[in-house]
This record gives C-alpha cells, structure tokens and sequence, in this order.
C-alpha cells in the first residue's frame, strides 16, 4: 500500500465514523479521534517527504505537525498555519487517543466542543497540506481526491452538528 493509499483508507474510515457519530453512536468516538490523528499524520509526514524533511523514526504526532508548521521543515508558501487554537485543539485530540489507546480503567470521553473543533482543526491541516498549498505537485495529482474531499466534508458536517450553542 502506498503512502497516498493509506491515507486514503484512514479518510474513508474516518469518514465512517464521523457519519456514525452524527447518528449519536458515542461507541465509535474513539475511533473517529484515532483517524483523525492518524490523517493528520499521515498528511504532515507527506508533504515533509516531499519537501526533503528528514522525519526522525519516532515522531509523536504533535511533532509531525509542528514540524509541517516550521518553516525550516517545510518552508514557505508552505509551511503550515498553526497557532494556539489549533495546537490546543489538536494537543486535545492526541490526549484523548492516548486515552483510548492505553486506559487506565477510566471510562473513555471526548466533549461535543473538543470533537468540533477537533474536526476543524485537522479538516484544516489536511486541506493546506494536500490541497491549498501543495508543497509537490505529484501530492495534487494522485488519483481519489474526490474521496479525500468527501471526508473533509464529513469532518465539517459533523463539526456543525455536535458544535454547542
């Protein structure tokens, strides 16, 4: 599987998820949180390949997207717009994947405002990266972009739904 295959797969099952969470199904939460930072990650670690970034072999997921966010590792137009907000936001989503993924014995939640904006946030860097400022055109040129479309439209739709008043 390439690396624009994979990313493919985890869009459309996160798209998956995101549409079951907007049926109120609370049990796949976790996963939507676990693709969204995985697509994230995978969309960081493309564009700093294609930009000639040496990614360390263990990067967490923050540090792909601050990295993508360092003109250094991506330079501009390209670099990655990632402030505060955005980190928080992001920061917010990781800490509850690693919740799900290692539990403590604690039940496992995420609040409609974190998911929201969780889902902006990442719907935004996969979008800059892979759409608005494409650091390689070969990133821009690969087939299923309607698929990738499609999920970030998800992302977005389901943003507007949970987002509290």
């Amino acid at each position: 599987m390439t690396p624009y295959e994979a990313l493919i797969a985890t869009a459309k099952f996160t798209s998956i998820q995101a549409q079951q969470t907007g049926e109120a199904v609370t049990e796949v939460r976790p996963f939507l949180v676990t693709g969204l930072v995985l697509l994230a990650q995978q969309a960081a670690s493309l564009a700093l390949h294609h930009a000639g970034d040496r990614i360390p072999a263990q990067s967490g997921a923050t540090e792909l997207i601050l990295r993508a966010a360092t003109p250094k590792h991506l330079p501009q137009p390209y670099t990655l717009p990632f402030d505060r907000e955005a980190r928080q936001a992001f920061d917010r989503l990781v800490e509850r994947r690693n919740a799900f993924m290692h539990p403590r014995g604690l039940s496992w939640t995420i609040s409609d405002l974190d998911l929201a904006t969780g889902l902006e946030t990442v719907r935004a860097i996969v979008q800059h990266l892979l759409e608005v400022q494409v650091v390689d055109e070969s990133l821009s040129e690969w087939g299923q972009r309607a698929e990738l479309r499609d999920a970030l439209e998800n992302f977005d739709s389901l943003a507007a739904f949970i987002q509290p008043l």
